[in-house]
């Protein structure tokens, strides 16, 4: 009896849809992208549960015949691609044909479309791969697309969805990309009708990034136009010793489609090298423009990802256009002059560090936190280190600072061998186990402004701020809405000044990545260590190190930062004698 079988054609269509479908923000990349192909210039998206209930779009395309609302549920129907030598210069974002045959199979589906011929259109209801019925009905010109309970046949698959919020970010993520690639066009995206992205249609690239991430983040950008060899790099890039802490603003687009591309993050990283500062990352809305024959689009099943004919010439064009787009930018950091004097910024103090310190109390004893930077002008959360060292080496007995290494690495020598900790990674550790005891013994106290600092956020930060609403209120943070993206900051947490705390909000705002904290809570409080931690490329003196170093054996985790990343490295006294050829113990 024969093992290998033919599966039954449902079955193999529910499989099919998977390298399409993965979840809703899948949805609305094909359903925009087929708008987008459509020539619509207003598309509307309407969602509820993050999309796991229904998704709803609406655009003001071409519409579809009565034959053509028939066979787009059919697999491999496109009318995009008509021979394989189309296929070697996919112009369209759409080209498989797979988008609602897919979706319609893994879902409850309601299709209403008019192409503005005649005097009615057409609604098509489908549940699965069955069509429950097919109508004439009155509408505009256009189409619709409604999906209802996205994988209630594949239950395996659903209960693999993210929550609603995951859901509605990664959604919220790509309109966001899709609405800058396309600003001739409208986008409004609706969550359990409330609006979280509404970009009317604008003529230019700047437009819409004022839009969509306000006027802070345009003012840091350049333009970059720079053409080579039939390829054509354009859009904006941030001007030199400007950027992020993260790499969440670098946008690439290639023919106009959102792609993550290494060969792109590479020559940026490469083009930036000697005109960023440490720890910060360029931000960028870059758009290639290149023959459709020099890239391949069709390699990866969510067309996330391309392949270039060559990679080599696209790196170099990078590298040459932000040079020459920097050429007309100043090549020296500026010194920032505030408007006026505010009381952190009064003589002897400095606020280009954290300003967490700690007080004379707690030297003492006290656990106190303090705001102030001692007239030295280093952090006084450091200062009388070497008092407070002797006090607690009890914690780590017979060990020794010796030195800093590289500005980055604190070296403590014993007899047992050396410990290089990471001085960044281990200043975090101890902010965030004191941010843990203060939140749960004494609370936060808050820092009212005089004049409240106005911030705009992007649609992905409002999303979060909702989110954390209360847990940033519980830390001393109050924001309050001034209408679309503009909040104003009020208040905030009094452990800080008004430079840093504004940092480390933006810092939780923009907090990504796998989910690692057993809370919401403990999350936000490691990014806020982590924001005010000191830096590697700090100067420490010897008693500031002695008393991290103190401060970091007092820690219930000391060998772990709470983002996990590792603090100290030990070498052994054994390994060290091992490879210098001598015997063991025998240090003479």
């Amino acid at each position: 009896m024969a093992k290998i079988k033919v599966l039954p054609a449902e079955v193999a269509q529910k499989i099919a849809a998977g390298e399409v479908v993965e979840r809703p923000a899948s949805v609305v990349k094909e359903l925009v992208e087929n708008s987008l192909d459509a020539g619509a210039t207003e598309i509307k998206i309407e969602i509820f549960e993050g999309g796991k209930k229904m998704i709803r779009l609406q655009d003001n395309g071409c519409g579809l015949s009565q034959e053509d609302a028939v066979l787009c549920f059919k697999r491999h129907a496109t009318s995009k691609l008509e021979k394989e030598e189309d296929l070697e210069r996919i112009a369209t974002l759409g080209f498989r044909g797979e988008a609602l045959a897919s979706i319609s199979s893994v879902s409850r589906l309601i299709l209403k479309t008019y192409n503005g011929q005649g005097d009615k259109g057409y609604q098509a209801e489908r549940e699965g791969d069955k069509l429950i019925r097919f109508s004439e009905i009155a509408f505009p010109r256009g189409t619709m697309v409604e999906v209802r309970d996205l994988f209630f046949n594949l239950p395996a698959r659903r209960k693999f969805l993210r929550g609603e919020r995951s859901e509605l970010n990664l959604i919220t993520s790509y309109v966001t990309q899709v609405a800058l690639a396309f600003p001739a066009v409208k986008f409004l995206l609706i969550h359990h009708h409330r609006q979280v992205i509404n970009c009317p249609a604008v003529s230019s690239l700047e437009e819409r990034v004022y839009q969509l991430y306000g006027r802070q983040v345009l003012e840091g950008l350049m333009a970059v136009d720079y053409t080579e060899n039939g390829y054509r790099l354009s859009g904006l890039s941030s001007r030199p010793f400007t950027g992020r802490a993260d790499r969440q603003h670098q946008l690439f687009f290639v023919n106009r489609r959102p792609i993550k591309d290494r060969v792109l993050s590479a020559a940026l990283s490469q083009a930036y090298l000697g005109m960023q500062e440490r720890q910060k990352s360029p931000e960028c809305f870059l758009f290639l423009d290149l023959p459709y024959d020099r890239v391949d689009v069709n390699v990866h099943p969510a067309k996330a990802e391309i392949r270039f004919k060559e990679p080599q010439e696209v790196y170099g064009l990078v590298l040459r256009g932000i040079e020459v787009a920097a050429r007309s930018e100043s090549l020296i950091k500026p010194v920032i002059i505030s408007e006026g004097p505010r009381e952190e910024d009064m003589p002897g103090e400095s606020t280009e560090e954290p300003s967490l310190n700690l007080s004379e109390e707690e030297q003492e004893g006290e656990k106190k936190i303090e705001t102030r930077e001692s007239q030295t002008g280093r952090p006084s959360w450091l200062s009388g280190g070497q008092e407070i060292a002797e006090k607690q080496t009890g914690g780590w007995p017979g060990r020794r600072v010796l030195g800093q290494y590289l500005n980055a690495y604190v070296v403590v020598g014993s007899e047992e061998g050396l410990l290089i900790i990471d001085q960044h990674n281990a200043h975090e550790r101890v902010l965030f186990e004191k941010f843990k005891k203060l939140d749960k013994e004494n609370g936060w106290a808050s820092r009212q402004m005089l004049f409240p600092q106005v911030l705009e956020l992007t649609p992905e930060e409002m999303l979060r701020f909702e989110e954390l609403e209360s847990e940033l209120a519980a830390s001393g943070f109050e924001l309050e809405t001034m209408g679309q993206k503009s909040y104003a900051l009020k208040a905030f947490p009094d452990v800080f000044d008004e430079k840093r705390a504004i940092e480390i909000l933006k810092g939780i705002l923009n907090e990504g990545g796998p989910e690692r904290f057993k809370d919401k809570r403990d999350k936000m409080l490691a990014t806020m260590a982590c924001k005010a931690a000191i830096k590697a490329g700090q100067p420490l003196s010897q008693p500031e190190m002695e008393f991290l170093a103190a401060e970091l054996f007092q820690t219930e985790h000391p060998g772990v930062c709470p983002h996990g990343r590792p603090v100290i490295v030990e070498i052994s006294r054994d390994k060290i004698e091992r490879t210098l050829g001598r015997q063991p113990g025998q240090g003479s």
